[in-house]
């Protein structure tokens, strides 16, 4: 819920639709398997490439 203007007092209320567990499983189906598996395995290499020596400097410098 949202007031019409910043200092009314009256509310408008937001319909949000609710999606069933169908339609969620759905759309999940729809990407394929492989893209998911990219992409878990990206964000993996970046954590391990970027992210372990960022975080070695870090605890490198704060020890000097």
């Amino acid at each position: 819920m949202r007031p019409r203007h910043f200092f009314s007092k009256k509310f408008d209320m937001e319909l949000v639709e609710d999606y069933s567990k169908e339609e969620a499983d759905r759309d999940a189906a729809g990407q394929p398997k492989w893209l998911n598996r990219l992409i878990q395995m990206n964000l993996l290499l970046m954590i391990l490439l970027i992210g372990v020596p960022l975080l070695l400097y870090c605890i490198g410098m704060s020890a000097k």
